[in-house]
């Protein structure tokens, strides 16, 4: 008996080794030959009356200067004012105004958020969600007193689906690439 299993411990065991070796091969091969294409998220053509409010826009905030605290600063501001900020971290990026940047500098919710803010610049970068990135600079922005709290619009604006309250605020480990581009 004992010298069967001992003639049948190295068959097995190089089956169960094979077999191992095998189920590797075929899970590294599927995960190589996998599409690598990622659903860009896009916006939501949404009807928000003759008016865009705050509660529909939705925002980032980075800090573009040295001292900390200004993003998290802004974010209350925003929230505040019922903007759904999704997130807040620091930006590689460093600005001396306040800069707003969406799909399009002249996009309805880049210039609702921009009036928050005296003195904002606005820019584009052809973003397809639609959701608003704010870098902060060093120094105290200035916030606009009281703020703009609509923009007039005609027609259905695109805008990112709106979080659940869960997600809202969440600081983010890593700046987007809009917030990490450098000025030219």
């Amino acid at each position: 008996m004992r010298q069967v299993i001992r003639v049948l411990k190295t068959p097995v065991t190089l089956i169960i080794l094979l077999a191992m070796l095998g189920y590797g091969a075929a899970w590294g091969f599927q995960h190589a030959t996998m599409s690598d294409t990622r659903k860009v998220a896009t916006c939501v053509m949404t009807d928000v009356g003759t008016k865009l409010t705050p509660g529909k826009v939705t925002v980032r905030v980075f800090n573009g200067g040295t001292k900390g605290g200004h993003a998290k600063t802004t974010r209350f501001y925003l929230t505040t004012y019922g903007f759904h900020v999704v997130s807040y971290s620091n930006s590689e990026r460093a600005v001396i105004t306040t800069t707003v940047i969406g799909n399009s500098a002249n996009d309805p919710e880049v210039r609702l958020l921009a009036k928050m803010f005296n003195g904002a610049t606005t820019e584009g970068d052809g973003r397809l969600d639609h959701v608003v990135d704010v870098i902060v600079p060093t120094e105290d922005q200035q916030f606009d007193n009281p703020p703009a709290m609509s923009v007039p619009v005609t027609g259905p604006v695109c805008l990112p689906p709106i979080t659940s309250a869960s997600e809202t605020a969440t600081p983010t480990p890593s700046p987007t690439p809009s917030a990490t581009k450098k000025k030219k």
